[in-house]
């Protein structure tokens, strides 16, 4: 039999709350400054997603105004190693991508992108930008563009 407890009592009633929240979550209903961390099989840090406004369209996909995801080392240091952020996103959890008509700017210690019309896929950890882009690079690299 288990024994009742404070800790086991807490987590009932946050899964009783976020239960209870859940089922009121219909399309269209909007939740202000969020934060969602995703991790790895081992439990590390791998990505954030942030946002100013998010607007829940399904179990699966929301419209995010604000966007911005960051991207860690997925180990104990957890560094941030690169961070991606639009004014609006749509974000499938379900596949971990993210595309919107809009800007995206990608910033890392070694580059920065910036581009329109674009499609994020978060596992593949790849970015197609269809529109006007720029590149800043800050690191050297070589002879490549002779």
């Amino acid at each position: 039999m288990l024994r009742v407890t404070k800790n086991r009592i807490l987590a009932l009633g946050t899964i009783a709350a976020t239960l209870a929240a859940y089922g009121q979550l219909r399309p269209d209903t909007a939740i202000e400054g969020f934060r969602i961390p995703l991790f790895d099989e081992t439990g590390y840090r791998t990505w954030q997603l942030r946002g100013e406004l998010a607007t829940y369209q399904s179990e699966t996909q929301i419209k995010i105004n604000g966007m911005r995801v960051s991207q860690f080392v997925a180990d104990e240091q957890n560094r941030e190693i690169a961070i991606l952020t639009s004014p609006e996103a749509i974000f499938h959890f379900d596949t971990t991508t993210a595309y919107g008509p809009g800007e995206l700017h990608v910033e890392t210690k070694a580059f920065e992108i910036t581009g329109y019309d674009w499609i994020w896929l978060g596992e593949k950890k790849q970015i197609t930008f269809n529109d006007t882009v720029k590149v800043t690079l800050y690191e050297e690299i070589g002879d490549i563009l002779k």
